[in-house]
C-alpha cells in the first residue's frame, strides 16, 4: 500500500486531484483516479482538495501503538510547527500528553533544524564563492519530485538532512540505537522519507497531528488536562521558525534582499514547479533556493486547525518571539557544540521515471476520441484536470487518462445518447400504439364476427316477411310507407352487417402479383361516376410504370375505394380529389397518396380515424367501419397507413406497401 492512495466507492469523478497533482501521479480508471505509487511524492495536494475525503494516507497507529507497548523506549521527535496545530494549549502540555501515551522522551525537531541551518550557512558561503547553484532539501516532496522527474537537476540538490533527521541522528548519538524514534508533525512526505535508503533508517514511523490526535480520542485522554512538561533534548533558537516560508535562512541567521537575486525562497506548487522549470532551462542567475511545496509546514496537508496561513503564521512567530526570551544563549550554544559532530549529510537516488511521449499520430487520434478535430474545438477549459485538451490526450496515449474526463466531450456523448434515448421511446411509443390497435381490432373482429352471424338470420327474417307484407298491401295501402322504411332500415342493418363480416375477414390476405398501376385506373373508373354525381374531379397522377406487386388485389382494391369514397364525400363541389403513386425507398416500397381539398379533419379526430365505428359523416352516412378494415388490410400487407390534414386545406391518406412482402418490415408512421 502506498503512502496515498484512492477510497473508490468515494471517489465521484470530479479530477481535482488530477489538476493538483505536480507528478501525474493520478491514473483514471473507469471514471476514478487512483494514485499510481511509484509516480507519487506524497506532497499531499491530493489529499487536500479532494472534497469527497476520497484520498487516503498510510496508517501507521498500530505500529507505533507495537512500539510503545515493546520493552524499548520509544523518542518523540516534535515538529516545530505544533504551536500551530494545538495553539489552544500551553505547548508543555503536548509535551506532557505524549508522555502520557508511552513515550520516554520528547525532543523538538527545531533542534534539528539548528543543525542543518549551521550546514546551510557554509554551504551557502561556499558557493558564492565557487558560483555553484544549490536547492534546500528539507521538504522530501521537492526532494522525490526532482529525484523522480528532473534528473537533469539531482546533482543541485543539497547534500544535507531534513531537521527530522538531524534531530533522529542526534538521538542516536546520545541513545546509540538502543531506541526507537517517532517523527510527529503535519507533513505525510515524511512517511515517505523514512524509507530513503540513503538515509539509514533514522526514523522508525512517523505520525502525523490528526494520528496523534486519534490516539488521544481512543485513550479519552483530554489533551487540556494534561500535565505540564519540557523538552528533554537540548533547546533551539531560531530554529522554531523554521516551518514559515524563508524560516531557513532565517534560522541560519542569512539576511536577505529583496534586490538580491543570491537566494531564492519560495512555496506553492505552482511556483515551485514554474522555478524548477526555469532550473532545468538554466535561466535564472540565483545561487541557491529555498523552496517548499506546502506554504512553509504550517500549512501541510496535516495540519489540524483550518485557520488561514496568516494567522498560523501570526501564531508561530509570537510563540518564537516567546521562547526566544527565555532561552540562554551560552547554553544553546554548548548544545550547538555538543551536537557538532552530528553528520547532517546525505546522498539521493536516481530514480528517474520518465512518461514516454506519444507520437502526434497517437496524439492526434486522442484527440478525435474526444471530439477535438480542429483547433477550434480545443476549449482547454481544465475540466478533465489537464490544463489543455493536448495534454489530456497525451495522457489518454500514456494510458493515465480516459476520453470520458473531458467534460464538453461527455455532454456531447450524453446529448447524443439522449438524442437516440428520445428516438427509441418515440419508436416504442409508435410501436406500442399500434399494436394496441392491432390487439383492439383483433378483438373487434372476433366480436364482430360473432355478431354479424347472429344478425344475418333475424334481419332475412324481417325482410322477407316485411316483403311478403307489402305484396298483399295495395298501392294506396298507408301502410305501405311504414313497411318501406322497415325494409329500408333493414338493408341498412345488412350493410352494417356486411361491414362487420369484411371486418372480421380481414386478416385472411390470398397475395399473388399483381400490377398497382391497372389496379388504380379499375379504381378511378369505378369511382368517377361517384365523382361527377359529387361534382368532384379526380386527379390520377402516376408514372408511366410502377414495379409488380407481390398483394391481394381485391382487398388492396377495397382499401383504395374506401379512401377516395371518403375523399370524394369530403370534397364540396367543384373540389379535386387527387392519387397519386411513386417508388421510393430504393424501389423497395410503392406510396400511395389520397388527398382532397375538403374542409379538413379537426385534430382532436386524426387518432382516432381507424377506430371501428367512428365517423365524422352525418348519422346515417357512414358504419365507420372503412377505415378499420383499410388499415387491418394494410397491416397484414406489411405497410402503413396514415392521415394529414389542415382544417380548411383538406387532408392526405398515404399508404405504404413493400414491393416484397418478404423482405419488408413494418414501417413506422410519421
Amino acid at each position: 500500500m502506498g503512502t496515498v492512495t484512492t477510497i473508490p466507492e468515494k471517489c465521484k469523478r470530479c479530477y481535482t486531484c488530477v489538476r493538483e497533482c505536480p507528478a501525474k501521479a493520478i491514473k483514471v480508471q473507469n471514471g476514478q483516479a487512483f494514485v499510481i505509487e511509484n509516480r507519487c511524492i506524497a506532497c499531499g495536494n491530493c489529499v487536500k482538495v479532494c472534497a469527497q475525503n476520497a484520498k487516503q494516507i498510510k496508517d501507521s497507529l498500530s505500529d507505533v501503538k507495537t512500539l510503545l507497548v515493546g520493552q524499548t523506549p520509544v523518542i518523540a521527535c516534535l515538529a516545530p510547527s505544533f504551536p500551530v496545530a494545538f495553539h489552544e494549549v500551553d505547548f508543555r502540555r503536548v509535551i506532557g500528553v505524549l508522555k502520557q501515551l508511552g513515550f520516554a522522551e520528547v525532543w523538538s525537531v527545531a533542534f534539528g533544524a539548528e543543525l542543518v541551518s549551521k550546514a546551510y550557512a557554509e554551504l551557502i558561503e561556499d558557493s558564492r564563492k565557487t558560483g555553484k547553484t544549490f536547492i534546500a532539501t528539507p521538504c522530501p516532496a521537492v526532494v522525490a519530485y526532482i529525484e523522480k522527474y528532473m534528473p537533469t537537476l539531482h546533482d543541485l540538490l543539497a547534500p544535507i538532512v531534513s531537521p527530522m533527521i538531524a534531530t533522529a541522528r542526534a538521538i542516536r548519538q546520545k541513545h546509540g540505537d538502543k531506541v526507537k524514534v517517532v517523527f510527529i508533525g503535519p507533513c505525510i512526505a515524511k512517511k515517505e522519507e523514512i524509507l530513503d535508503p540513503c538515509l539509514g533508517g533514522d526514523v522508525d514511523d512517523v505520525l502525523t497531528f490528526r494520528e496523534m490526535e486519534i490516539m488521544l480520542q481512543e485513550k479519552g485522554i483530554v489533551l487540556s488536562q494534561a500535565a505540564l512538561s519540557d523538552f528533554d533534548g537540548p533547546k533551539s533558537f531560531l530554529g522554531r521558525s523554521f516551518p514559515i516560508s524563508g524560516g531557513l535562512l532565517k534560522t541560519a541567521c542569512i539576511g536577505t534582499d529583496i534586490l538580491d537575486n543570491d537566494l531564492v525562497t519560495t512555496e506553492g506548487k505552482d511556483r515551485v514547479l514554474a522555478v524548477l522549470d526555469e532550473l532545468a532551462e538554466g535561466r535564472p542567475s540565483a545561487r541557491f533556493f529555498d523552496l517548499l511545496f506546502c506554504e512553509g509546514c504550517i500549512n501541510g496537508p496535516r495540519m489540524l486547525n483550518d485557520r488561514g496561513i496568516l494567522e498560523r503564521k501570526e501564531l508561530l512567530a509570537r510563540f518564537v518571539r516567546e521562547q526566544s526570551k527565555q532561552i540562554s544563549l551560552e547554553s544553546f550554544q554548548k548544545s550547538l557544540e555538543e551536537y557538532a559532530g552530528v553528520d547532517v549529510h546525505r546522498d539521493f537516488l536516481h530514480e528517474h521515471i520518465p512518461l514516454i511521449l506519444p507520437s502526434e499520430e497517437d496524439i492526434t487520434e486522442a484527440l478525435a476520441q474526444m471530439r477535438k478535430l480542429t483547433s477550434a474545438d480545443h476549449l482547454n477549459c481544465g475540466a478533465c484536470g489537464y490544463p489543455t485538451c493536448r495534454e489530456n490526450a497525451i495522457a489518454v496515449c500514456q494510458g493515465i487518462a480516459e476520453p470520458g474526463m473531458c467534460l464538453p466531450y461527455l455532454v456531447e456523448e450524453l446529448e447524443d445518447l439522449l438524442g437516440e434515448l428520445q428516438q427509441s421511446n418515440q419508436e416504442l411509443a409508435s410501436t406500442q400504439q399500434k399494436l394496441v390497435q392491432t390487439e383492439r381490432l383483433a378483438s373487434m373482429g372476433q366480436l364482430s364476427a360473432g355478431v354479424a352471424h347472429e344478425l344475418n338470420n333475424p334481419l332475412g327474417t324481417v325482410l322477407i316477411y316485411s316483403h311478403m307484407i307489402l305484396r298483399h298491401l295495395s298501392q294506396d295501402d298507408p301502410r305501405r310507407e311504414d313497411l318501406q322504411m322497415i325494409v329500408s332500415e333493414a338493408n341498412r342493418c345488412k350493410t352494417i352487417v356486411r361491414g362487420l363480416l369484411d371486418f372480421a375477414r380481414q386478416s385472411r390476405v390470398s397475395k399473388a402479383p399483381a400490377q398497382l398501376t391497372a389496379l388504380i385506373s379499375e379504381v378511378v373508373a369505378i369511382m368517377t361516376s361517384r365523382a361527377d354525381n359529387a361534382s368532384v374531379r379526380i386527379a390520377w397522377d402516376h408514372l408511366s410504370s410502377l414495379p409488380a406487386m407481390i398483394i391481394d388485389a381485391a382487398q388492396i382494391k377495397q382499401v383504395l375505394v374506401n379512401l377516395v369514397g371518403n375523399a370524394i364525400d369530403a370534397t364540396p363541389p367543384g373540389g379535386t380529389v387527387t392519387i397519386t403513386a411513386r417508388p421510393i425507398q430504393g424501389d423497395s416500397t410503392i406510396e400511395i397518396s389520397v388527398s382532397d381539398t375538403g374542409q379538413g379533419i379537426p385534430a382532436e379526430h386524426l387518432d382516432k380515424l381507424f377506430t371501428p365505428f367512428f365517423t365524422t359523416k352525418e348519422l346515417g352516412k357512414g358504419t365507420g367501419l372503412g377505415l378499420a378494415i383499410a388499415y387491418g388490410i394494410v397491416k397484414m400487407h406489411s405497410g402503413n397507413i396514415w392521415a394529414e390534414s389542415a382544417e380548411g386545406k383538406g387532408s392526405t391518406f398515404t399508404v405504404t406497401l413493400p414491393v416484397n412482402p418478404q423482405e419488408s418490415t413494418i414501417q413506422t408512421t410519421t
